[in-house]
């Protein structure tokens, strides 16, 4: 059944990307994206997995690429449902561009003081030597509200060129920029994003089918690389050390391809271990991930906070069961998240959120809603995270951005008066 998944697992890929390379304008919409990450970041582990499973048992290697084939299915199925027409009207909410104009101001401004504020202050660490903890988080929680002032400005800025738009278009760009340069991968992603987007939903441009099929080969070669050169990725290529940065993306390639480390082996046994256990999370396990983020712990003290979570399951079960410990810096995927909180249902979420894109995507480009595009636009990355990082992850972004688009687009919205 292993090898009958697999190519399973391959057709849906291709699916999925067939379906946004036939008509290159599709290529910004949920299917083809969530496509691209299956087939860069999903397929390559489950072959390393395949040849190299290590602790997963057959069973366990066919549920999880099972399960992948679901999850990938149903972002094409929950994006074809047709969307309400109570929630397209309620995002087609009338904007005072005057008013968004100075929603942004303070979006960005707010995002570059806590930026500042994160650069004098030292990152303390949890005990595991990965999760950040202390003022740091809260300064970087805030910081990332530039991202949304980035497209409120640059739509702003492609509908009606004006210099002051301009330069708050690259002043609310740079924390993307400087990501960037560090070799940080979601924040590269979100920049083309919200470039792309910006451009084709307001001057309809798409980029040539050639250099979409380019990226999505040169994204499955260069996303691990990047995971462990960082920045000197770019030091290495603007350098013209062509030899060198090819032997890195190489070297990376091949060790991704080893199978030594494998977000996609954590799926696999966490997996196995609840449907051993029982211990499912029955969404418990993401409303822990909200209040990781939301409750802060050096300000309501840390019992509180950890009294306000489940922990349902400890991931120290996996060495009881296996001998196996979830390498540090590695994830558990969406695939693995999702079947823990709802077994065999779980992959509904990502129809779900499949069906949430549609709305949006029917209000961003018919009802032209800035609502809508700013919403989009900020939810593709938890989007995707969501699948390399978590579900959980997906909750906690998406909140942070459902919360402040909505506070902005309130804040400009047109008020009408009745005399």
């Amino acid at each position: 059944m292993v090898e009958i998944y697999q190519y399973l697992l391959i057709s849906i890929c291709i699916g999925l990307l067939g379906w946004g390379i036939i008509r290159v304008e599709r290529i910004y919409q949920y299917p083809f994206f969530m496509g691209s990450m299956f087939t860069s970041f999903v397929l390559p582990q489950i072959f390393s997995l395949i040849h190299k499973p290590g602790a997963v048992s057959q069973e366990a290697l066919e549920r999880v690429i099972l399960v992948s084939c679901l999850c990938a299915a149903t972002c094409w199925i929950g994006y074809a449902s047709k969307p309400s027409k109570k929630w397209l009207a309620k995002l087609n909410v009338p904007i005072d561009e005057s008013k968004l104009f100075k929603a942004g101001l303070v979006l960005m401004a707010q995002g570059h003081l806590f930026n500042f504020l994160l650069s004098r202050t030292v990152v303390q660490r949890a005990d595991n030597g990965g999760t950040w903890t202390g003022p740091a988080t809260i300064y970087l929680f805030f910081s990332q509200v530039t991202n949304i002032a980035f497209g409120i400005f640059l739509l702003q800025a492609l509908k009606r060129p004006k210099p002051i738009t301009i330069i708050c278009t690259l002043i609310s760009a740079w924390p993307l920029i400087s990501s960037i340069l560090v070799g940080r991968r979601q924040g590269t992603m979100t920049f083309i994003i919200i470039i792309g987007l910006s451009f084709y939903l307001v001057r309809r441009y798409v980029p040539p089918r050639v250099l979409v099929v380019t990226a999505i080969l040169m994204m499955t070669l260069i996303i691990p690389a990047l995971g462990v050169i960082r920045g000197e990725f770019w030091n290495l290529l603007f350098s013209g050390q062509w030899q060198q940065l090819s032997s890195i993306i190489q070297s990376a390639f091949e060790f991704q391809q080893s199978g030594d480390i494998l977000e996609m082996r954590n799926a696999a046994l966490l997996m196995d271990a609840v449907e051993k256990t029982g211990l499912y999370g029955y969404g418990s396990g993401w409303w822990d991930s909200i209040i990781f983020q939301y409750v802060p712990g050096q300000i309501v003290g840390q019992t509180f906070k950890e009294s306000l979570q489940f922990h349902l399951l400890d991931f120290d079960l996996l060495q009881k069961l296996y001998g196996y410990t979830v390498p540090t810096g590695s994830t558990i995927t969406g695939i693995g998240d999702s079947f823990m909180e709802f077994s065999f249902l779980g992959f509904l979420i990502f129809g779900i959120i499949g069906y949430v894109f549609k709305t949006l995507w029917i209000s961003s480009l018919y009802y032209q809603s800035t609502y809508s595009r700013l919403l989009y636009m900020g939810l593709v990355s938890p989007a995707m995270v969501g699948l390399t990082h978590g579900i959980g992850r997906f909750w906690q972004e998406g909140i942070f951005q459902v919360f402040f688009v909505s506070a902005a687009i309130y804040y400009s919205r047109v008020k009408y008066r009745f005399k």
